[in-house]
This record gives structure tokens, sequence and C-alpha cells, in this order.
């Protein structure tokens, strides 16, 4: 008798199909979803790669800000410089300009000078100074401020001139102001010296010359300034000059005084003069012709040369010292 088959199967035919069918539809959407996945695996990739290149982008653009600021900074420092060139070269045209200036007024001094000199030497041929002793009486009030300067810059090329004419030359000076300003001096002397041996102290004074504030009056202690010049130590073997320097007239109570002072002085000895120079200044345009007549009488009492102030006072006082 046959025996019967107890094994069991698990899969029947229709199992398999389900299986087969499964397998084929995972396979089909494999199929179909690919080129989807591929897409997205390069999107991917290609979005990387933007984003490294706008990294690299950006790094690039750092480094080119980075250098543009170091050029900047190295331009705006070459323009600092140019400028500070442009600046230095300025200052130097503006020095040449002012050194051309000065040679050129150099130029036309020791040309003045050397006319100076030339006349000068005309009239020594007639007259022999061996001995001067020049005497300075001037004003030393605010309005002769510009006078003063003159004669402390013109000073020393006076003394130069006259040291090649004449072998033994002392100077003295006496500065004079007015009676009635407060807590000034009337007059300020500096004693005869000789200008080879105290030369400098000399140009110190005169450079030290300072004015005072006017005083009450327009008139000034000339009186006083010319009889304190008069009373110093005279040589008596030199020629004796004295020139007062000023803008106003003596007060009118010492006025006839200075004259005959004057007078006196020149009439006591053959190689005495007093020589007077008028400064045009404003105080001395508003009060009228008295003050430059008073200059012209007390040089005509002491004997001298009389001359309006023009320029330099150079010429002015050489020509009073050995002109008259």
């Amino acid at each position: 008798m046959k025996r019967r088959d107890r094994t069991q199967s698990i899969f029947s035919l229709s199992a398999l199909d389900v299986l087969a069918t499964a397998m084929g539809a995972f396979v089909l959407l494999v199929v179909v979803l690919m080129p989807y996945y591929r897409m997205n695996f390069e999107a991917r990739a290609e979005i990387q790669e933007t984003q490294a290149a706008a990294e690299q982008s950006e790094a690039e653009a750092l480094n080119q800000r980075k250098i543009t600021a170091k050029y900047a900074a190295a331009a705006a420092k070459a323009l600092a410089e140019a400028e500070t060139l442009a600046k230095k070269a300025g200052e130097a045209r503006a020095a040449a300009a002012s050194l051309r200036q000065e040679a050129d007024a150099a130029d036309g001094r020791a040309g003045r000078d050397a006319r100076l000199i030339s006349q000068m030497k005309e009239i020594m041929d007639k007259k022999v100074i061996k001995e001067l002793d020049l005497i300075f009486v001037m004003d030393a009030t605010a309005s002769m401020t510009e006078a003063l300067q003159d004669l402390a810059l013109s000073l020393s090329g006076i003394v130069r001139i006259l040291e090649r004419l004449v072998p033994s030359l002392r100077i003295g000076f006496v500065a004079y102001r007015d009676y009635d300003i407060p807590g000034s001096w009337t007059t300020k002397p500096l004693p005869l010296l000789y200008t080879s041996r105290n030369l400098q102290d000399i140009l110190n004074f005169a450079k030290s010359l300072r004015v005072a504030r006017p005083g009450a009056t327009v008139e000034e202690a000339v009186f006083r300034g010319l009889r304190r010049a008069l009373g110093m130590n005279l040589r008596p073997s030199a020629k004796q000059t004295v020139i007062v320097i000023g803008d106003a007239r003596a007060h009118l109570s010492n006025e006839m005084q200075a004259l005959d002072l004057a007078r006196r002085f020149t009439q006591s000895g053959p190689r005495r003069s007093v020589s007077t120079t008028y400064v045009e200044t404003t105080p001395s345009r508003l009060y009228g012709q008295g003050d430059r007549d008073f200059f012209i009488r007390l040089a005509r009492a002491g004997g001298g040369s009389y001359s309006g102030h023009r320029g330099q006072l150079t010429e002015n006082i050489l020509l009073s010292i050995l002109g008259d």
C-alpha cells in the first residue's frame, strides 16, 4: 500500500508569481527613478562646486580688497609726499626769489656806495680829513620809528665808507625825547667811541633805541639833546660834526637857545658844524611847515647842511659830514 507524502510546501506557484511581480516592480521603479537620482546627485555636485567657486571668488575678492587698500595707502602716502615736496619746492623758489632780491639790493647798495665813495673822494681831494668826531642827535619818539630802524640798518655802511676816507673816526650818540613823557628819559647818550675798536658797541646802541609813546606836546627836547652832544669830549684837532635828525621842532621857549647854541659852537672853531636832516612823518605833515623851517634855520646857524630825508639816510649823512 502506497504511503502518503506528508511534506508541506511553503511556496506555491502563486507566491512565486507575487515575488516575481514585486521584483519586477522594483526593477521598474529603479529604471524609472534612476535618471532623477543621477540628476539629484549631479545637482548636489554642481552646488558643491558652485559653493567652492563662490568661496574661492570671495577669498580672491578679499585678497583683491587688501591689495587695493595697500595700493590706496601707498597712493595716499605718495600724494602726501608729493604735496610736501611741492611745498618745499615752493619754499625753495620763494627763498631763491628772496635771495635774488637781496642780491639785487646788495648790488644796488654796492653801486650806491661806490658812487658815494667816488663823490667823497672828490671832496677829500679838496678837504683833507684825518680825524673826525661825529655825533648823531636823534629824536627817539614814536613818530620816528622807521627813521630809527633805517639808521640802525645804515650805520654799518656809513662807518665802512667813512673808514675808507678818514683814518681816525669816532662816533657818539644822543637820543632825545621830551620833558613830559612819564617814566621816560629825556636824553640818552653814548660817548664818542673809536669805530676801529668799538664799532659793535656803537651798532648795539643804535639797535637798542626804542621809541616812546607821544607826549602832550608836538615839540621835542631838541635843545637839551643838542646841549648834551656839544658837551662831549671832542678832539680839538678833529673835524667835529653834529647831525640833528628829527621831525619836530624844539619847544618855543628853547628854540632861540638851540639856534644860539649851534651858532656859538660853530664860531668857536674852524672845523665845527651842526647839520640837520628833517624826516617827514605823519605828525610833521599834520602840523605844517614850522618844523622843517626850524631844521633849516638850525643848520644855517650851525654852519652845516640841511637835507630832507628821502629813502635811506646814508647819502644824506655822508654829504652832511663831508660836504659842508
